[in-house]
């Protein structure tokens, strides 16, 4: 090899060296801060910045969120030596912005892989050349003092590093399915290391439930934000009326149960403003199998008692002899004018099913037995209102933990991230809940950690914490809570093809006459098997986009019965 092509070599070597040593980069937990820095005691820490992002609402000012980063860094740097920059957008923009970042960071890192491919053939070719080369470090790397600044009094203070460009630590995740998006796209550190050590606190302040759903083939990437799961369906039943036409109020405790007793109040009672029935109520568990929630021929009944490992079925929902029995006990009793025509104007019923908690219920109890109808469901859209992950790319691992787990135990921080400046943007009230006094810091308070750590916001019952505890102690867990997404890119189209299909029989459903109704189950049965569209997102075994066919797959690998698979 020639001379010039050596020096050229040399050259090429010396200013990749000197590139890597400046642009340094963190990688989950393999890259964290480690040894004595962090064994230190909390005044001898070396300072460092974390980005930290959050979805807003409408109104939120740049100034506000100023305010409020630095009053929690007040806290953050007197705890952990640590700061935040605290980077929000409004919940529409806000995941794109995530998905910019990352792949910004994702490009870089690749570019660099480039480059130390390079370097490693350069470096190659100069020792069959007889030549050793050293890699080359900077002044900038090597030097690890701590740096001062003086503030407006002349007190000395520690200099927090600003962000860097590829910089990205703690942000927010809004769905199960960005999660899972995340997950795929390697962008989440692992986080189970840390809640068997420094993050274990936080067992104790986030129910258990949470933390179980955030395992992806068992391992937790995200925290998700502790709050009340779902809701109850009470059942009501007039206490009056139950001691008027003398029934056993023991005995009332399903709607099958009060289907003579409402028939009672229709036929004799006088009070022509009382409604024997108040709405159309569906068996307790139905779940219909579209995007939005709304009926659907594809079903699944989950009772009161199933839980995780339960197997169900996602099947047509005219199989589902609950959902049969149900639906010709309300058509009967529609025919016969015992429900209400319009439920929010009714003041006094004989029975009705209430959404809600118990604070929804609580000034019905003194005229009405109350029976829970249907416990809340742990749901993957539920536990994923919001949750915290710590990018694949962060700066500091175990600083991030820090700030984690600050945000879900630590009710000052936890309030400032949520309200703001009191005095400035809230104020509390006599029963402790925040009142807003500006409308220029908005947040959604699933996006911003544990709950149970803020105030209850002006329009919540001041016990409204108690009642999502004891909520959660009673929730069932979904079936499907585990499960990988039942809905994806794959089966969109074929979901869409479903709402026209479940449209259409739901108005023929709606004007069967109440005589033909079975006539009608069957004949709708039998037009399913035959649709190419039902058939295929019922299938639990040719169709891998199928959603019972995800589902038959999850439960026969993670809870089927050796026999069983």
């Amino acid at each position: 090899m020639n001379k010039r092509l050596i020096c050229l070599l040399l050259s090429v070597l010396m200013a990749l060296s000197a590139f890597f040593a400046g642009c340094s980069y963190k990688s989950g937990v393999e890259n964290v801060v480690t040894g004595e820095e962090e064994d230190a005691p909390q005044g001898e820490r070396n300072p460092v910045t974390l980005t930290f992002w959050l979805p807003c609402e409408e109104g939120t000012t740049d100034e506000a969120v100023a305010l409020v980063e630095a009053a929690i860094n007040k806290e953050l740097k007197a705890q952990f030596t640590t700061a935040i920059e605290l980077k929000v957008f409004p919940i529409d923009e806000y995941m794109k912005a995530v998905d910019e970042r990352l792949s910004k960071i994702e490009k870089k890192v690749e570019a660099d892989k480039e480059q130390e491919r390079i370097q490693r053939e350069i470096a190659k070719s100069l020792r069959a050349e007889g030549i050793t080369t050293k890699p080359q470090t900077t002044e900038e790397t090597e030097t690890t003092e701590v740096q001062t600044t003086r503030d407006e009094d002349g007190v000395v203070e520690l200099k927090y590093p600003r962000v860097g460009e590829y910089q990205f630590d703690i942000f927010c995740i809004t769905s199960y399915e960005d999660y899972l998006a995340l997950i795929e796209r390697d962008a989440l550190s692992e986080l189970d290391t840390a809640l068997g050590g420094a993050a274990k606190v936080l067992r104790s302040y986030i129910y258990p439930t949470f933390l179980n759903a955030a395992k992806f083939n068992g391992v937790t990437h995200a925290i998700p934000n502790n709050h009340g799961l779902g809701e109850y369906k009470f059942l009501l039943v007039n206490k009056e009326l139950v001691d008027k036409y003398d029934y056993d109020p023991d005995t009332l405790t399903t709607i099958e149960a009060c289907e003579e007793f409402i028939r009672d109040i229709g036929v004799y009672e006088e009070d022509e403003s009382i409604a024997p029935l108040l709405s159309w109520v569906d068996p307790p568990g139905m779940t219909y199998w579209s995007p939005d929630g709304s009926w659907n021929v594809l079903a699944s009944l989950v009772p009161n008692n199933t839980t995780f490992n339960t197997k169900v079925a996602i099947t047509s929902i005219f199989k589902i002899n609950a959902y049969k029995a149900n639906f010709k006990l309300m058509r009967s009793l529609q025919d016969e004018g015992l429900l209400a025509e319009d439920p929010s104007t009714v003041e006094k019923f004989g029975v009705g099913v209430i959404s809600g908690d118990y604070s929804d219920v609580e000034k019905y109890k003194d005229d009405y037995y109350i029976h829970i109808y249907e416990t809340p469901t742990a749901t993957q859209k539920d536990v994923f209102a919001g949750a915290f992950g710590i990018s694949a790319y962060t700066n500091d691992f175990k600083r991030a933990i820090e700030v984690l787990i600050a945000i879900n135990t630590d009710p000052t921080i936890r309030n400032l991230l949520q309200y703001g400046i009191e005095g400035v943007h809230y104020e509390l009230d006599d029963e402790d809940r925040a009142v807003k006094i500006s409308n220029d810091y908005n947040m959604n308070l699933l996006h911003t950690g544990n709950v149970y750590m803020a105030y209850p916001s002006e329009d919540m019952d001041p016990d409204q914490w108690e009642y999502d505890k004891q909520k959660n102690l009673s929730s069932k867990l979904s079936p499907f809570l585990y499960c990988p997404n039942l809905f994806n890119s794959e089966n969109a189209a074929y979901y869409e093809e479903l709402a026209n299909i479940s449209k259409e029989y739901y108005e023929r459903l709606q004007n069967v006459p109440t005589a033909d109704i079975d006539t009608f189950f069957s004949d709708a049965q039998e037009e399913l098997a035959d649709n190419q569209t039902f058939t295929k997102m019922s299938s639990e075994s040719a169709w891998a986009f199928s959603p019972a066919y995800i589902y038959n797959e999850f439960y026969n690998e993670y809870f089927a019965p050796d026999e069983e698979q």
